[in-house]
C-alpha cells in the first residue's frame, strides 16, 4: 500500500497539468482515510515533493495538501506542525531560498498558498494556534496583505529591489565605459 501511495503522489505531482487527475486523487484519499499510518506517509512524500525545485511540481502537491487538510484532522496536525517549512516552500518567505521557476506557476502558488492560509485561519485558527502564528507572522513579518491575494511578500519585493540595484550599477558601468571611450 505504501508503494501504491508513492506512485499515486508521483503521478499526480509529475504531470504537470494545472488540475489533478480526479481518478488518481481519489484512490490517495481512500488510501489516506483507511489509516493514519498511511496518511503519515502520503504527507511526508508531499512534504518531499514540495522540496522539488521545481513549481509545477510544488504547485500539484499543494493541491493535494489542500485537499487533504481540508479531511483530515490528523493531516492538520502534521502539516502545522511543520507549518514554517511549508510556508517556506509554498509562499517563498525565506528570500534566501525563493521560489523555484517557472515564475508563473511560482506565483499562482504563492497567491493560492496565502488565500489558503487564510481560509484554514478563518475556518480553523481557534484550534491550531501554530496556524495563526503563522497566519499573523504573514501578515505583521512579511507583510502579506490578505487582501490582495496577488500579494508580495517583503522578500519577493527585496529581491526585486537588489534586482533592480544590480542593473542599475550595471547601466552606470555601461555609460562610463561609453564615456571614456569617446
Amino acid at each position: 500500500m505504501d508503494q501504491r501511495l508513492a506512485e499515486l503522489v508521483e503521478e499526480l505531482t509529475a504531470s504537470g497539468e494545472p488540475q489533478l487527475e480526479p481518478r488518481g486523487m481519489r484512490e490517495l484519499k481512500k488510501i489516506c482515510k483507511s489509516s493514519d499510518e498511511h496518511l503519515g506517509h502520503a504527507y511526508r512524500l508531499l512534504m518531499t515533493r514540495l522540496k522539488e525545485e521545481h513549481a509545477e511540481i510544488r504547485f500539484s502537491a499543494f493541491q493535494i495538501v489542500l485537499e487533504l487538510f481540508a479531511r483530515s484532522h490528523q493531516f492538520r496536525t502534521f502539516l502545522i506542525s511543520d507549518f514554517q517549512e511549508f510556508l517556506e516552500l509554498t509562499v517563498g518567505t525565506d528570500h534566501e531560498q525563493p521560489l523555484p521557476p517557472p515564475k508563473e506557476v511560482a506565483q499562482k502558488l504563492r497567491r493560492a498558498a496565502i488565500k489558503a492560509v487564510q481560509d484554514w485561519h478563518e475556518k480553523y485558527g481557534e484550534a491550531y494556534k501554530k496556524l495563526a502564528l503563522g497566519y499573523h507572522f504573514l501578515k505583521q513579518n512579511k507583510k502579506v496583505d490578505f487582501q490582495d491575494v496577488s500579494a508580495r511578500t517583503l522578500a519577493e519585493r527585496r529581491r526585486e529591489e537588489e534586482k533592480q540595484k544590480r542593473l542599475d550599477n550595471i547601466y552606470k558601468e555601461k555609460t562610463k565605459r561609453a564615456e571614456k571611450e569617446m
